[in-house]
C-alpha cells in the first residue's frame, strides 16, 4: 500500500512538472511586462472606456453651453423665395413670376435674464460634468489598485502553499529517515503521504486564483492577454495613523461627486430662474434687406423691382401657450429638488464609507501587529517540532498540525496585508488623494 501511494503521488508530481515545463515553454516566447502599480494605474487610465465616455459627455455639455449662448448673439438669416402666381385679380399688377431674396438680423436686447440664466445653467452644467469625469476617473484608479492587490495577493498565497507543499515533503523525507531506524510505523507513513497528497489540490487552487487575477488585471490595465506581467511591487508592512477629522474635512473639500452634485445643483436653480423670466416680455430688435424682382425682363409684365430695407423693435408678450411655461417651470423646480436630496444623501453614504474604512483601517493595523507576531511564534514552533519529531519526541500529528498553523498564519498576514491596502484605496478614493502626508507617513 506504501509503495502504491508513493508511486501514485510520484507520477502526478511528474505529470504535473511536465504540464508546467510545456506551459512555461509555450510562453516563453511571450514577452514579460514588469509592471508597479503606478503604472498599472496610468495604462488603466489610458484604456479605459469609460474614462472616454466621461469625456465625451463633458464634450456633448460644452456644446449644450455653446448652444445656450448662442441666444446672446446677433441671429442672421438669408433667403430667396421664387413665385409662380396661378392665379390673382386682375386689379393686382402682378407678373406670373417673382422672386423675393433678402437678409434678415435680430438681436435679443432684454429678456429679463431668461437667457442669462439659461447661459448660466449650461456653464454650471459643464463644471459638474467636469466633476463627474473626475469622480470616475477615481473609481477607474480605485479598481486597478484592488486589482493589482488581488493579484499581489494570489502571487503571495500561491508562495506561501508552495512553500508549504515543499514543507510537507520534507517531512515526508524526515519521516523516511526515521523509519529506516524502525522508529515510524506504517500508518504514520501512509498518513504522511496522505498529507503531501492533499497539499497539492489547494496549490493548484491558488495556481488557478492567480492565473485569473493575472488575466482580470491585464484586462483592466489594458495589457496584451499573449504578454506575461511580473508585479514589481509588494505590501508593506508599515502603516502610519489617519486622523478622521482631517479625512471628513478632506472629502468635503475634494470629493468629486460631492462637488458635481453641487454643480448640478446650481444648474438647476438658474433654469428655474430661466423658466421664471420666461412668463415675461422679450425685447428684441431686427432689420432686413430684401429684393423683388423676377427671373427676367419679359415676366415683369409692368411690376416694379428693386430693394427694400427696414429695421424696428419687437416686444413679445407670452399670453397663452396651454400650460407649456408653467409645466416646464415645473420640471425645473423638480430637477431642483432631485438634485439637493441626491447630494443630501451622498454626502451620507459617503460620510458612513469614510467612517467605516477608517474603522477597518484601524482594526487592519492592529490585526497586522497581531499577525507579524503569530508568524514569527509559529516559525519558531514549527523548527522546534521538527527537531523533537526528528528525535522521536513528538508525532506526525504535532508536525503536521505545526505546518499547518505556520501555513496559516502566514495567509492571515497577507491578507491582513490586502485588506489594509484595499481600504486605503477606498479612504484615497473618497477624499480624492488629498491628505496631510505628515500623518500618514507617522509609524507606529
Amino acid at each position: 500500500m506504501r509503495k502504491f501511494s508513493f508511486f501514485i503521488i510520484t507520477l502526478f508530481i511528474a505529470i504535473s512538472f511536465v504540464f508546467n515545463s510545456t506551459f512555461a515553454d509555450d510562453l516563453s516566447d511571450s514577452p514579460i511586462l514588469r509592471l508597479d502599480l503606478d503604472s498599472a494605474v496610468k495604462m488603466a487610465l489610458d484604456s479605459s472606456e469609460d474614462l472616454k465616455i466621461k469625456d465625451r459627455e463633458v464634450g456633448k455639455s460644452e456644446g449644450k453651453y455653446g448652444e445656450a449662448r448662442s441666444g446672446m448673439f446677433p441671429h442672421i438669416n438669408a433667403e430667396s423665395t421664387f413665385l409662380y402666381n396661378i392665379d390673382y385679380p386682375n386689379s393686382m399688377n402682378l407678373g406670373d413670376y417673382d422672386s423675393i431674396s433678402g437678409l434678415t438680423a435680430s438681436q435679443l436686447i432684454w429678456s429679463f435674464g431668461r437667457v442669462m440664466y439659461a447661459v448660466n445653467s449650461a456653464k454650471k452644467a459643464v463644471e459638474a460634468s467636469r466633476f463627474s469625469r473626475e469622480a470616475g476617473k477615481l473609481e477607474i484608479i480605485y479598481s486597478a489598485k484592488l486589482s493589482y492587490y488581488s493579484n499581489l495577493l494570489a502571487r503571495n498565497a500561491l508562495s506561501i502553499t508552495e512553500s508549504s507543499y515543499a514543507n510537507a515533503l520534507e517531512n515526508k523525507k524526515l519521516l523516511g529517515e526515521r523509519s529506516y531506524g524502525g522508529r515510524s510505523p506504517r500508518y504514520e507513513i501512509l498518513r504522511m503521504d496522505t498529507d503531501v497528497a492533499s497539499r497539492v489540490p489547494t496549490v493548484n487552487e491558488a495556481r488557478a486564483q492567480f492565473g485569473t487575477s493575472t488575466e482580470t488585471l491585464k484586462k483592466i490595465a489594458g495589457i496584451d492577454p499573449l504578454n506575461r506581467i511580473e508585479l514589481t511591487d509588494d505590501f508593506s508592512e508599515d502603516y502610519g495613523e489617519l486622523d478622521y477629522d482631517m479625512l471628513v474635512n478632506a472629502m468635503y473639500e475634494y470629493e468629486p461627486s460631492l462637488k458635481s452634485l453641487a454643480k448640478y445643483i446650481e444648474s438647476a436653480d438658474s433654469n428655474v430662474k430661466s423658466k421664471y423670466a420666461s412668463f415675461l416680455p422679450t425685447v428684441s430688435g431686427f432689420t432686413s434687406w430684401d429684393y423683388l424682382g423676377a427671373p427676367s425682363s419679359s415676366m415683369l409684365n409692368g411690376n416694379e423691382t428693386g430693394s427694400y430695407a427696414f429695421a424696428g423693435v419687437k416686444i413679445s408678450v407670452p399670453i397663452w401657450e396651454g400650460g407649456e411655461k408653467q409645466a416646464q417651470l415645473r420640471q425645473a423646480r423638480m430637477d431642483k429638488e432631485i438634485a439637493m436630496l441626491q447630494r443630501k444623501r451622498s454626502e451620507k453614504d459617503l460620510l458612513l464609507a469614510l467612517k467605516k474604512a477608517s474603522l477597518e483601517y484601524r482594526q487592519y493595523r492592529d490585526n497586522l501587529k497581531a499577525n507579524m507576531e503569530a508568524v514569527r511564534l509559529a516559525e519558531e514552533s514549527y523548527r522546534q517540532t521538527r527537531d523533537m519529531f526528528a528525535a522521536g519526541q513528538v508525532d506526525l500529528t504535532d508536525l503536521n498540525d505545526s505546518e499547518l498553523l505556520l501555513t496559516n498564519q502566514r495567509l492571515n498576514k497577507e491578507l491582513t496585508l490586502f485588506n489594509i491596502n484595499v481600504t486605503l484605496a477606498r479612504i484615497e478614493k473618497l477624499i480624492a488623494g488629498h491628505y496631510d502626508k505628515k500623518n500618514t507617513n507617522r509609524k507606529t
